[in-house]
């Protein structure tokens, strides 16, 4: 029995060692093979591969285009900029290294934590900016600590620098970071991977945003050797693929002129706009108060933008655009025009003994004691509310209205800049469209055109309508503004505009009568004139209501518009056009709240209109082609 157990045992211990032996053998056999593989059967495919991952492929982003004003001068253009990334791939704990470094820069808690998110939101694949636009002794100090801050990067990068600040804001518009949604927005791979690119920015109004396409430019690339944790070892400049600057745009603006009406324009919250009348070219879109563009660039603290949104005199909107107010008594130019196409003749004479009783109740003219007997041209050098009320009852809406589309009133113009208004010029379709819910309240009533008529009820218009309402009634053309001159070495063409569609004599008496208002005694903005001969201003003021005086109001002796509060005073409006033989420049400006065109706004346009008239923009050669290709040398710029 025993003897036949230790034999079974045996045999168990032999098969064993046989099934064991057999497993070692395929192992090794199949560790042979696959050492056969990987090292002989395909060393190349391998070796290649190994090769390729030493490298990577780095983004090198673009400079922006320039922005420069119709004779070069710089409007938006690039500055160094010194700033700090961080390197994910280089540190094992990010928030440490943040915390290191906020020892030498500020560095709030709540910058940390999104820093952090965009380093989970990126995977930690691209460096990502901490702190931009420091001065040369915190970067001085975060460079020399470099040793001590892992993952740290200190470089001097580029950013955009606006040289005129405010004065150009709401024409330059400015640049943002870049946000999920623009990258949701972008279909083109490679342009996502520049958006990504750390401290990229995009614009986010004005033409930097219209032209962003334009000014982005091309990302070029660069090859790196990296080690196996992904650190740069080395960088291949020779051998990169340079990065293209984005176009540069030429503008119509007069960074000179802009300045000074801005200037003139200061303290008050008010618009002015410059036409060149042959070429439609804008030489001035001047807002007030305005922002400072480059704060939105380098960060805007949460304090001030709260004060700009907050603020009674509207420092973010553009008000040349945006802007929409009644235009008062300009407007009388176009019923001056409309009632002669209707057949009302020139010498049509109205006594006005002060107000004119229609319907149930008086209109009133501004002057309580009447202007005695006027006809058209005295109409307007007077401004007359009672001649209008008069002409009104045998003047159609849609005439007027008509006639104030074909001056410009009631049109957008594109010029490029976003959040431009088209305001309201009245007629039945107008009412009918208005009140689509209502159906009792379609009807037009001929007492609405006796509001409309004098630039009141619903009627309101943009101070760049006025503009090209006054380059219009002075030119008898269909002036169209423009704002972009070039784009790259693409040269918009020179405008030839066609005559507007009303009988040019008609115009005659407007213009007459625009001339008398500034330049004959007892016109509403004589005080306006310019003393210089050969610079003929003819010009018309308005002054559209904000808040009527009740009659208990009156009764307690509120009369005057000086003891309403400010944001209860009428607005001050004028236009004019100069040479008055000649026309080629034509200018509106608006003072909210002014009280009055002749007290306000007449005199601000006479000295915005004097700079213009001494410098002549229009004799003086603008940038070219070549000039502006040589407007900002292609560079690179940041790490990839």
């Amino acid at each position: 029995m025993r003897g036949g157990g230790d034999q079974e045992r045996k045999e168990l211990f032999t098969r064993r060692a046989a099934l064991f032996s057999g497993g070692v053998t395929l192992l090794f056999g199949g560790v042979a093979a696959r050492l056969y593989h990987l090292q002989i059967a395909n060393h190349e495919a391998f070796n290649e591969l190994a090769i390729e991952n030493q490298f990577n492929s780095r983004v090198l982003t673009p400079l922006r285009g320039e922005i420069v004003d119709r004779f070069g001068v710089s409007l938006a253009s690039n500055r160094q900029n010194f700033r700090v990334l961080l390197v994910p791939e280089e540190t094992s704990d990010p928030e440490e290294a943040l915390q290191k470094i906020a020892n030498y820069v500020e560095l709030p808690p709540s910058r940390r934590q999104r820093i952090l998110r965009e380093i989970r939101r990126t995977s930690g694949v691209n460096p990502v900016q901490v702190i931009d636009n420091l001065d040369w002794d915190e970067f001085a100090k975060i460079s020399f600590a470099r040793p001590e801050l892992p993952g740290a990067l200190p470089e001097v990068g580029e950013t955009r620098n606006y040289p005129f600040g405010p004065a150009t804001a709401f024409v330059i518009g400015y640049v943002g970071a870049v946000t999920d949604r623009d990258l949701q927005a972008e279909d083109d791979e490679g342009e996502r991977v520049l958006l990504r690119q750390p401290g990229f920015k995009v614009g986010r109004d004005g033409l930097e945003r219209t032209y962003e396409r334009e000014l982005r430019g091309v990302a070029g690339e660069m090859q790196v050797k990296v080690n196996a944790h992904g650190q740069v070892l080395d960088e291949y400049r020779d051998d990169a693929v340079q990065p293209e600057q984005g176009r540069p745009l030429a503008l119509t603006i007069d960074a000179e002129l802009q300045a000074a009406a801005m200037k003139e324009l200061e303290g008050e919250s008010a618009s002015a706009v410059v036409l060149d009348i042959e070429t439609g070219d804008v030489l001035v879109l001047a807002s007030t108060p305005a922002f400072d563009p480059n704060l939105f660039n380098t960060g805007i603290p949460s304090s001030l933008w709260r004060e700009l949104n907050e603020s009674p005199y509207k420092p973010l909107l553009n008000k040349p655009l945006g802007g929409i107010y009644p235009p008062g008594s300009t407007f009388k130019m176009v019923s001056a025009i409309a009632a002669q196409r209707s057949g009302i003749r020139p010498d049509h004479s109205v006594r006005c003994l002060g107000r004119m009783y229609y319907g149930n109740r008086y209109f009133h003219c501004w002057k309580r004691g009447g202007h005695g007997v006027v006809d058209m041209k005295n109409s307007l050098k007077k401004s007359c509310d009672v001649y209008y009320y008069d002409i009104a009852q045998q003047l159609d809406i849609d005439l007027l209205a008509d006639t104030a589309e074909r001056l410009g009133l009631g049109q957008s113009y594109n010029l490029g800049i976003p959040g431009e208004r088209g305001g309201t010029v009245p007629s039945r379709e107008w009412k009918r469209a208005f009140y689509a819910g209502s159906p009792e309240n379609q009807r037009w009533y001929p007492g609405e055109t006796l509001s409309v008529v004098i630039g009141q009820g619903a009627a309101t218009s943009t101070p760049l309508q006025l503009a090209v309402m006054a380059a219009r009634i002075a030119s008898g053309k269909q002036v169209r503004p423009r704002m972009v001159r070039m784009v790259g070495e693409t040269i918009s063409p020179q405008p030839n505009f066609a005559d507007v569609e009303i009988d040019p004599a008609y115009f005659d008496v407007a213009r007459a009568g625009m001339d008398a208002v500034t330049n004959e005694i007892g016109g509403t903005a004589y005080r306006s004139r310019l003393d210089n001969p050969d610079w003929r201003l003819a010009g018309k003021t308005g002054t559209s209501q904000v808040y009527r005086i009740t009659a208990e109001e009156r009764a307690k002796g509120l009369t005057k518009p000086e003891q309403l509060p400010w944001e209860k005073r009428d607005h001050a409006l004028f236009v004019c056009f100069a040479p008055f033989e000649n026309p080629r420049y034509a200018c509106s400006v608006v003072v909210e709240h002014g009280i009055g065109g002749s007290r306000a706004a007449g005199p601000k346009a006479r000295e915005i209109m004097r700079a213009v008239l001494k410098k002549d923009p229009a004799s003086l050669p603008p940038i070219g082609p070549s000039a502006l290709a040589a407007a900002g040398p292609a560079g690179r710029r940041g790490r990839g």
